[in-house]
């Protein structure tokens, strides 16, 4: 995309954040980004799940989405803090900060649309309670092909979508190391805060993936110096659930998502007495077992919902944040002097 293009705008009003230093030189941390990192180390030991069950639930997803944008919002108070000045840029170099910024948009826009799809599941499983409950011989049969046909949907599912998720992630993580900025402290600690926001989102986006995915992607595995304050527990968040996942994926079951595995249980446990009939089973048994199915994806569609509802503000952050920047930037800046950022 291109500056001329209007619409799609820079996400923070900021300098290019891309330009990564390399980690040779010596440089203490100022005082506000040191207060930045604590805030970031904070935010990853909320994030590592107390309870191994819930290592990818909807709470989680939830509050993982909430984490970035507040991590969004802490880098625009640092530039405040750090008062420094967004000067004359290389037209490339605002075209790389745009295209990466846009995958960001990207992918919640790819995300969005198997939110979607989940939801499409969801109204298949409740049209499938309402035949259960009918008694009616006929609909009891159509409920038994429609709960083969969502663990069908949800298998099989060819989900481009998430495969252009995981290009994404692959394509920021190939921008985390980028050549050194000149020798200016604070922009130093600008480079050094937006390395922090990336390897957040990053991580989040891929976990974000394998929650709705059904086939085993390569999990994000970042490598963080030892310099920067919230890399132990970062590293620790990242090692809980990669390995987790992981778990789950070496015990065979199809689903990382926690919700999605209750939603699977359910339907395994009603299919057979459906298709083949109730047998010994008793009818409070099966009318139990139709309960639960109702309630998990009544729930499931509330998790769905929170999601979507936080993909949409993050969106929203991005959005706001590139057209402040570009708004900075088409200003005609002094022939020798720097722009100021009005935020």
């Amino acid at each position: 995309m291109s500056r001329s293009d209007g619409p799609h705008r820079p996400f923070l009003p900021i300098g290019n954040p891309f330009k990564m230093m390399m980690h040779k030189a010596s440089h203490q941390p100022s005082p506000v980004l040191i207060t930045y990192e604590k805030n970031l180390t904070e935010r990853f030991r909320q994030l590592k799940p107390t309870n191994t069950t819930d290592v990818i639930s909807f709470s989680w997803m939830k509050s993982a989405l909430s984490s970035v944008c507040e991590t969004l919002n802490d880098i625009k108070n640092l530039i405040v803090d750090l008062e420094l000045p967004i000067c004359s840029w290389d037209g490339k170099w605002v075209d790389i900060y745009l295209d990466n910024s846009l995958k960001l948009l990207d992918f919640c826009s790819a995300y969005e649309t198997d939110i979607v799809r989940q939801r499409f599941g969801y109204v298949m499983l409740k049209c499938t309670v309402l035949d259960l409950e009918s008694g009616n011989p006929q609909k009891l049969m159509l409920a038994s092909s429609s709960l083969h046909e969502w663990m069908q949907y949800q298998r099989r599912y060819d989900n481009s979508k998430l495969e252009d998720c995981c290009d994404i992630i692959c394509k920021l993580k190939e921008t985390l190391n980028l050549p050194k900025i000149k020798n200016i402290h604070k922009a130093k600690d600008l480079v050094r805060a937006m390395y922090g926001l990336k390897v957040q989102t990053m991580f989040i986006f891929s976990a974000l993936v394998a929650a709705f995915s059904t086939t085993r992607r390569t999990l994000v595995d970042l490598q963080v110096p030892k310099e920067y304050l919230w890399c132990e527990s970062f590293t620790e968040l990242q090692t809980v659930m990669n390995g987790e996942i992981n778990n789950i994926y070496v015990s065979g079951d199809v689903y990382t998502l926690k919700e999605l595995r209750v939603l699977d249980q359910n339907v395994k446990k009603l299919y057979p007495l459906v298709h083949e009939g109730l047998g010994e089973v008793k009818q409070e048994v099966f009318d139990g077992y139709c309960c639960k199915l109702m309630e998990s994806n009544e729930e499931f569609l509330v998790g769905l919902d929170e999601i979507k509802a936080e993909m949409d503000r993050f969106f929203k952050v991005v959005v706001d944040g590139r057209m402040a920047l570009l708004d900075n930037f088409q200003q005609q800046p002094p022939r020798r002097g720097v722009q100021q950022v009005r935020m």
